[in-house]
């Protein structure tokens, strides 16, 4: 399954994109396609490591979700403090 597949069936896009967002006004706000790119593949490979790490294929789809989601909750309130 691809990290897309995985945001998608668990529903975590719109989660996502909050955190993206975040990290590109911190960055000076979007500066075009190759900027925003850069802020965004480092962000994909964490949670690429985090999936690898913590979940299983004998999780529920649900239990994948608090996975990102605790994830990304976590990135969240980094960038904001």
């Amino acid at each position: 399954m691809t990290l897309e597949q995985i945001i998608d069936i668990t529903g975590e896009f719109t989660h996502l994109h909050e955190l993206v967002m975040i990290h590109i006004e911190k960055s000076g706000g979007f500066a075009g396609p190759d900027a925003y790119f850069k802020t965004v593949q480092p962000l994909l490979d964490l949670l690429e490591v985090e999936i690898r790490v913590r979940c299983r294929q004998s999780m529920t789809q649900q239990q994948m979700k608090l996975v990102i989601q605790d994830w990304i909750d976590q990135e969240i309130r980094e960038c904001r403090d």
